[in-house]
């Protein structure tokens, strides 16, 4: 049953007149009679007779006329539901990062990002790379940048994005008590260790780097967070392997770091769905990424802490 014609219908019924109603929708008088008479046959019932002084409803309009009211009504509902869906989706854009780029990398980026996009409402979400990595994979992050290898599939686009290395965080009172930097897993192995949680890129990549040394470390806690982990190691409570670009972010009054000679460099992906509904505007904020690095406008870009192997 067409909506426009039940429309035209209800009009009619309400100002009895073909040429108010055929004003009101901005149609010619045989054109709304049109409409009328197709409804008609569809009933299989006359709605209404036309004299020359009124427009008199007939029994089956008034059958009609409460069905119609609730069937318009309810469309009308729906497109607006639809198109409201529609118009959130396309000013929202939900983006995920992992500790350190939430902290260093993503900030610069958004801030430009709502500069050109204004209309734009930005979700983010701060978690360990694995779960911002399995977040965009299901769709309920429209971009993510993770610690973590993912490699690009049919669904999942995915390209490196920033290379850093990994320290030793240590106050000085806990470095002085030690007495020696470590430079081999060996050298490490007596320190008390702080660990990041399970799913952290940073406990990743440093536990592949200790190989079976790993079985001669005495780790003391494992924190999540970058925050929590780097007041443990202020107190003393125990050092702490983290990224070479979080000593950009933190004070570091009191504190030393140490490239590990031994760390591996780690990759940081952006990633994100092909199909994902908001794909366009994840893109948007994928290219102001990669402008900010071109342009060297990244922190870390001038604040990286090199090993000696670098310099």
């Amino acid at each position: 049953m067409d909506i426009k014609r039940l429309e035209i219908f209800l009009k009619l019924l309400d100002t009895r007149s073909f040429s108010q109603t055929a004003q009101f929708f901005g149609l010619s008088q045989p054109t709304v009679s049109q409409n009328l008479k197709s409804l008609e046959e569809f009933l299989g019932q006359k709605l209404f007779e036309r004299t020359p002084r009124r427009v008199k409803a007939l029994p089956a309009a008034l059958v009609l006329a409460p069905y119609a009211i609730k069937i318009v009504e309810t469309a009308g509902q729906a497109a607006w539901a639809v198109n409201r869906q529609m118009a959130v989706a396309q000013d929202k854009l939900a983006v995920g990062a992992s500790s350190v780029p939430s902290l260093v990398l993503v900030p610069p980026a958004v801030e430009l990002f709502s500069q050109r996009y204004p209309r734009v409402f930005l979700t983010l979400t701060s978690g360990h790379s694995r779960e911002i990595a399995r977040l965009v994979q299901e769709g309920d992050l429209d971009l993510g940048l993770v610690g973590t290898v993912v490699s690009e599939t049919e669904k999942i686009w995915a390209r490196p994005y920033a290379i850093d290395r990994l320290v030793l965080v240590a106050s000085v009172e806990l470095a002085h008590k030690m007495g020696h930097k470590p430079k081999t897993p060996a050298d490490l192995a007596n320190w008390p260790i702080i660990l990041r949680e399970d799913g952290s890129g940073t406990r990743a990549a440093f536990l592949s780097s200790l190989g079976d040394e790993v079985s001669r470390f005495r780790f003391k806690a494992e924190v999540a967070g970058v925050g929590p982990t780097m007041n443990l190691v202020r107190s003393s409570f125990g050092a702490a392997v983290v990224s070479n670009m979080i000593v950009s972010t933190f004070d570091m009054t009191g504190l030393v770091a140490w490239p590990l000679e031994f760390g591996p460099c780690r990759r940081f992906f952006l990633i994100r769905r092909k199909d994902h509904f908001n794909a366009q505007v994840a893109q948007a904020l994928v290219d102001i990424f990669f402008e900010l690095k071109r342009d060297g406008k990244m922190p870390f870009a001038q604040r990286r802490v090199k090993s000696k192997n670098e310099a």
